[in-house]
């Protein structure tokens, strides 16, 4: 049982950070779903210093070493733009 709750509370130390990238993945993905070049390297932008600024920032406050936060960000970067596609494509239609 105790492990169960550990890995509940493993699992919710992630959701705020997977919120803060959700708002530059929101962003993302809603000027990648517009037509053209220019949207698509404006997007790139969007994601490169939006979860770029983040990371760092988690970097300076923390003091963990940047691969180490990379790995867990990683996922939560994944699960952000998982939710934001979902979002911009399943409930903007």
């Amino acid at each position: 049982m105790e492990t169960v709750l550990d890995i509940g509370v493993g699992i919710l130390r992630l959701v705020p950070l997977i919120l803060a990238f959700y708002i530059p993945a929101l962003f993302g993905m809603a000027v990648w779903s517009e037509r053209g070049e220019g949207y698509r390297i404006k997007a790139i932008l969007w994601f490169a210093i939006g979860f770029g600024a983040i990371v760092a920032l988690q970097v300076l406050f923390t003091g963990a070493p940047a691969v180490q936060v990379a790995g867990v960000s990683m996922v939560q970067i994944a699960a952000a733009l998982c939710l934001a596609a979902l979002t911009v494509y399943k409930l903007a239609d």
